[in-house]
């Protein structure tokens, strides 16, 4: 049997899930994400006009113009998705249908990219940071507040129960250690609007507060098991 009659043989013992979609049943299948992309390019144009004319910040534009990408890529994505399962099925008429949305939604993407460089980039730069910082104080912060191994450290001593809440005392100590350098009249320089300097003091807190934990669970756990000897 030949390529063509074992690709045909595929698509006729595939099952019904994995059947490429038609184009109508992907356009189903997509019209709102298809919608929301729709919403967002009319929003970019908008603002960008509103920002020319009124010489404002270009944060907003940069912003609705990464969720553009962003709903862009998706779009791209489902699309390829579509193309290869059409191709392994040798539906071939169906890959040519696929191939035009996702190639159109990379020209999208390209469009997009060379826009935000060229003339949105601090805009852009901005969000991109400020997500970068949500993102990680919320990863780092349940990880490090949430540690098991540290919520179970057994012993009854006072440092036990300091080792359980080391997270919890190094945010007292790093907190303490910048309201006595406010008090001492350095307070800490704040430059929000630069992303890599948003980016550089959410690190540096992350940085200090895990060497701070660490360093109170070394010694209160030192402390703890030299206790637990005396006592025994």
């Amino acid at each position: 049997m030949g390529r063509w009659g074992e690709l045909a043989g595929r698509r006729r013992t595939g099952t019904a899930d994995e059947r490429p979609p038609s184009i109508e049943e992907f356009l189903e299948t997509n019209h709102q994400l298809f919608t929301v992309i729709g919403i967002f390019g009319a929003l970019s144009v908008y603002l960008m006009k509103f920002q020319q004319s009124t010489a404002t910040s270009t944060g907003a534009v940069g912003a609705v113009l990464l969720l553009f990408l962003l709903t862009s890529a998706v779009a791209v994505r489902n699309s390829y998705r579509c193309t290869e399962r059409a191709r392994r099925h040798g539906d071939y008429l169906l890959i040519f249908g696929y191939a035009v949305f996702m190639y159109a939604f990379v020209t999208l993407v390209v469009s997009v990219v060379l826009v935000i460089l060229s003339r949105y980039a601090q805009g852009a730069e901005s969000v991109l940071g400020s997500s970068f910082v949500y993102a990680l104080a919320f990863v780092y912060v349940p990880f490090v507040f949430g540690t098991d191994r540290l919520r179970e450290f057994e012993g009854t001593t006072p440092m036990a129960a300091g080792v359980r809440y080391a997270p919890h005392l190094a945010a007292l100590v790093l907190a303490g250690w910048y309201a006595m350098q406010w008090y001492r009249g350095v307070p800490p320089t704040l430059n929000l609007g630069s992303a890599a300097y948003s980016i550089g003091i959410a690190l540096g807190l992350v940085a200090n507060h895990f060497v701070i934990t660490a360093v109170l669970v070394g010694v209160l756990w030192t402390a703890d098991a030299a206790a637990s000897a005396v006592q025994n």
